[in-house]
């Protein structure tokens, strides 16, 4: 079957590859819709270390199902699934809490085993969630980046009208303005270098977006707070400059969700973190957000089709990855049709 072979940085060249074959308790998925993750464009570049040479990557992802294996008893050839891409064990202490999304020995398809940049791949049975007829292949292969926009808001305190700072317009950064509407925020503002993305996160609903290249967002965010800052600011991206910027904006007493996961190391002010009293907690993932995400797009409570902005073939992959990787292409989703 054909593949995009992740080789080392930078190369991820379009090969023929054998077909997975599925265990008993797994289906073999036809991929009919891949989106390109931001994480996957850092991982082409070899900048985060988290991809390793031979993996095929890809974990937001729909398709039909082409064969299922001896004991697979719910599903059957043709249906319309959306896979969760995330392996866990379920009897660690956080599985058995309830956090599964930080299993301690959690995997992902797409980083660990081959994931959707492929014309097959072998998925668990427990890891599908029907695609109903209502939601296209290309919605449905957001359902994975909105869970993870839907948990770190989740995971948020936000009142009803609270200001709300959401740090990088990328996808997650995108889906999270939508997310954090939906929950009840106030007035929501989007800052970015691009701005291409500030214009689509206008048209998804921000009050105020700031191009940071040429605006201060402290002076902004102030301005429209009353000197205050924001009551929640939610970090997309995962530098030291994004997360200083987080930080500078958040009211005394606020809170800060980090999603961003581009660096591993960032460079913070503890003291301003310990003096003003700021809440800051990690996002990873998503627990029964990936139901909800398919729920609120089949009843229309958030509309991801302004996002979707360009839908190629499996073989345009390599150089559109590319194009993402330096910055050439500016575009919140691209979506491969194996």
């Amino acid at each position: 079957m054909r593949a995009l072979v992740y080789e080392g940085a930078w190369q991820m060249p379009l090969r023929e590859i054998d077909p997975p074959l599925p265990g008993p308790d797994d289906v073999l998925v036809a991929v009919q819709a891949a989106g390109v993750c931001g994480s996957d464009v850092h991982g082409f570049t070899g900048s985060t270390g988290r991809r390793t040479p031979g993996i095929v990557m890809g974990h937001e992802f729909t398709g039909s199902i082409s064969s299922v294996g001896s004991r697979v008893q719910a599903y059957g050839i043709d249906d319309r699934v959306v896979v969760q891409p995330l392996t866990t064990c379920g009897a660690c202490p956080m599985c058995l809490a309830g956090r599964p999304n930080v299993c301690f020995s959690r995997t992902l398809i797409g980083m660990h085993t081959h994931g959707a940049y492929a014309e097959l791949v072998r998925v668990p049975q427990h890891q599908l969630y029907r695609l109903p007829d209502s939601v296209s292949w290309e919605h449905g292969s957001l359902v994975e980046p909105l869970s993870v926009a839907l948990h770190a808001v989740n995971r948020t305190p936000l009142t009803l009208m609270d200001t709300v700072v959401i740090v990088g317009a990328g996808t997650i950064g995108l889906l999270a303005l939508l997310a954090a509407r939906l929950k009840g925020a106030g007035r929501i503002i989007v800052t970015d270098l691009s701005t291409h993305r500030l214009a689509l996160a206008r048209h998804l609903g921000a009050d105020i977006v700031v191009n940071v290249g040429d605006q201060d967002p402290l002076a902004v965010v102030q301005e429209a707070t009353g000197g205050a800052g924001a009551d929640a600011t939610l970090e997309a991206v995962g530098i030291s400059a994004t997360v200083q910027q987080a930080l500078a904006v958040t009211r005394i007493g606020g809170s800060i969700t980090w999603i961003g996961n581009s660096a591993p190391d960032v460079t913070l002010n503890m003291q301003q973190v310990v003096t003003r009293e700021i809440t800051i907690r990690g996002s990873y993932g998503f627990n029964q957000e990936f139901a909800v995400a398919i729920d609120a797009l089949c009843l229309g409570r958030i509309n991801v089709t302004p996002l979707i902005e360009r839908i190629a073939p499996l073989d345009e992959g390599p150089q559109l990855v590319h194009s993402l990787a330096t910055g050439s292409l500016d575009v919140a989703k691209v979506i491969l049709t194996p």
